[in-house]
């Protein structure tokens, strides 16, 4: 980026008595403009000098609602005139506070709007087609076409009497979007806005559960009421409190669901793509039925039941949320391997017609051991809550070594320090020292989601090498890391928020300037980036329906009782991911995917009386 091209402008607004409000106006980024965080300090001119905090530059997603951004308040004894200057990078900016001076208040000469229409799609109802007309837009300024969601257009005047251009915008999130045609000086600043326009992307009338759920509904219980049914069936269930429903995923394409248990009446037709909660079993005919979350039956034959992530991440220091109800079972006390090719998992101990296998787990699989017994003289192993499988097929290894594991509770670890790395590889070699070489061979291995403190850091020939021990060296590529994230001055000190990084894959949630829990996340894969900047939640769910893409395409998705969902741009939200156990690596449609356990700790924790925690700043 040019030096001459300057990212923000220092404006100061007269509030009488000598009272000044600095305000920090941004220049829109565009595709050149890499965006800048850094501390800031204003030197009002009168021989003080004040600390801003981090100011970060608006993304091409939040400019509109963040273009302009209050600094600080500042009460002059003399009365000028003054040179303030704002330091900030390596950028100096200033501005003159003259309280003599006149203000002309004169408006700029905006170019006129002739034409503008945003028209959905008929091919795809996930894309829209923006056409607009401009008179008189001059070389000296430019319009900006702002789709929402980062979608940005620029076009500029070429001196001629009317210019025409035309635009696809496409969504890949369901939800309102607002689309705006901004005016903006030949710098990027805003000089006005020639029109707005609101449109909803999303399912076709008679489908419902948009992944953008409505602001606002008619419960007719209290909110009050309503959680304390909610807690009800959680306690029910029998399942922790962050796991409230099971999971399963239709064996086949296009599997039907029925009205009732036991067949007849078809209710629904599942498209690939679909995974179903499940609220309750019963038996017909000797066959088990479950009923889903959109209040149908499916057999158990026709569906695979998921085991969603057991990760969980680590408390720091501050305030911790309500300590999580005890969950079957405590912390597991061995560890094992798979060595069947394909090894049966069974509710109870034991082989019989009452005790048909429930999942199955190929050869190589790693394994946690809660519970051993024996049934019929034969040894079993209990893996999870109510899942067995037969000793004689898995072998036991020893506790992973020099880790913390990720079943271990996180009030074990209370008070650890950032930075914090996790391993997001199925095994990495750990070495003596950092490089890869002959005399250098691996000495241990650890395994996903096994959880350090990185001591130290170094790059070798290029490779960035992280220190997890004394003398035990690990490779940075695969390591997920939790690093401490200035507060941005965007964010007050009394907000709850939460940092989430692109690059690593990682969540740390603050309490003002204070880090209280770290822990892995799955953002957006690169044809669905997550959208980065800072926002506010506008919206929290407990549970609810995601729907997404097109039914028949690969990019369809149709997800029940999605659970401790916060909302903070547009369909955006950090949410628990039940159907995979891949964080630490971009894996979602733009959301932030938490497992059950870290999405409910960040829901319990920012719960506020406004509904709107936590902040979310999202960076690379």
């Amino acid at each position: 980026m040019s030096q001459t091209m300057p990212l923000l402008r220092l404006k100061a607004q007269h509030l009488g008595n000598g009272k000044v409000q600095f305000q920090a106006e941004f220049a829109a980024p565009s595709e050149q403009t890499a965006g800048v965080c850094a501390s800031a300090y204003l030197e009002p001119g009168d021989d003080t000098r004040i600390n801003v905090g981090f100011l970060c530059t608006p993304t091409s997603v939040t400019w509109r609602e963040q273009r302009t951004i209050p600094l600080v308040e500042h009460a002059y004894t003399g009365e000028g005139p003054f040179t303030a200057r704002l330091i900030w990078s390596d950028h100096v900016i200033t501005t003159e506070v003259n309280f003599a001076a006149t203000e002309e208040g004169t408006s700029p000469s905006l170019p006129e709007l002739t034409h503008f229409t945003a028209t959905r799609n008929n091919e795809d109802r996930m894309q829209i087609d923006v056409h607009l007309a401009v008179r008189g837009l001059t070389p000296d300024v430019r319009l900006r076409v702002d789709g929402g969601a980062g979608q940005v257009y620029w076009l500029s005047g070429d001196g001629t009497s009317e210019q025409e251009a035309a635009w696809t915008l496409y969504y890949t999130k369901t939800g309102t979007y607002n689309i705006a045609v901004d005016v903006v000086d030949s710098d990027g600043f805003w000089l006005g806005t020639l029109a707005e326009d609101t449109i909803t992307i999303g399912l076709p009338e008679e489908e419902e559960g948009e992944e953008e759920p409505a602001a606002t509904t008619a419960p007719t219980l209290s909110a009050t009421a309503r959680i304390a049914m909610e807690e009800i069936t959680i306690l029910r269930s029998g399942f922790p409190a962050w796991m409230p429903f099971r999971y399963a995923r239709p064996v086949w394409a296009y599997t039907r669901t029925y009205v009732s248990p036991g067949g007849g009446r078809v209710s629904r037709i599942l498209a690939p793509g679909t995974y179903i909660s499940i609220h309750e079993e019963t038996v017909v005919g000797e066959h088990l039925w479950y009923r889903t979350g959109g209040n149908d039956w499916i057999p158990s034959s026709s569906v695979v039941l998921l085991h969603p992530s057991d990760l969980k991440g680590v408390e720091l220091t501050g305030t911790a949320p309500p300590p999580p109800p005890p969950s079957p079972p405590s912390t597991p006390t061995r560890r094992g391997v798979v060595t069947a090719y394909i090894l049966n998992v069974r509710a109870r101990p034991g082989v019989r017609p009452d005790n048909p296998p429930i999942d199955r787990l190929r050869q190589g699989t790693e394994v946690l051991i809660y519970e051993e017994t024996l049934y019929n003289g034969e040894t079993w192993y209990r893996i999870g809550v109510n899942r067995w499988v037969h000793g004689g097929w898995v072998r036991i290894v020893s506790p992973r070594a020099h880790a913390t594991t990720a079943t271990e509770t996180p009030t074990s670890t209370e008070g650890m320090a950032l930075p914090v790395g996790w391993i997001v590889a199925s095994t990495l070699n750990v070495r003596a020292r950092p490089g890869v070489s002959d005399d250098n061979p691996p000495i241990d291995r650890v395994h996903y989601k096994d959880r350090f403190h990185i001591l130290e850091e170094r790059v070798v020939q290029g490779a960035k090498w992280y220190r997890i021990g004394e003398n035990r060296w690990v490779y940075g590529g695969w390591v997920g890391v939790a690093r401490y994230k200035p507060r941005p001055a965007q964010i007050k000190a009394s907000d709850k928020w939460v940092g989430v990084s692109l690059r690593e894959q990682t969540l740390v949630a603050y309490e003002g300037d204070t880090p209280v829990y770290a822990t892995l996340v799955a953002t957006g894969v690169p044809q669905y980036p997550t959208v980065r900047g800072i926002f506010r939640t506008w919206l929290r769910r407990r549970w609810g329906r995601m729907v997404g893409g097109t039914p028949g395409t690969m990019h369809y998705y149709y997800l029940e009782d999605v659970t401790w969902t916060m909302y903070f741009y547009r369909g955006y939200s950090l949410h628990t991911a039940y159907w995979h156990d891949a964080f630490g690596r971009p894996r979602s449609h733009g959301c932030v995917n938490l497992s059950p356990y870290d999405a409910w700790w960040i829901f319990r924790w920012s719960e506020t009386e406004d509904g709107h925690s936590p902040v979310v700043y999202v960076y690379w």
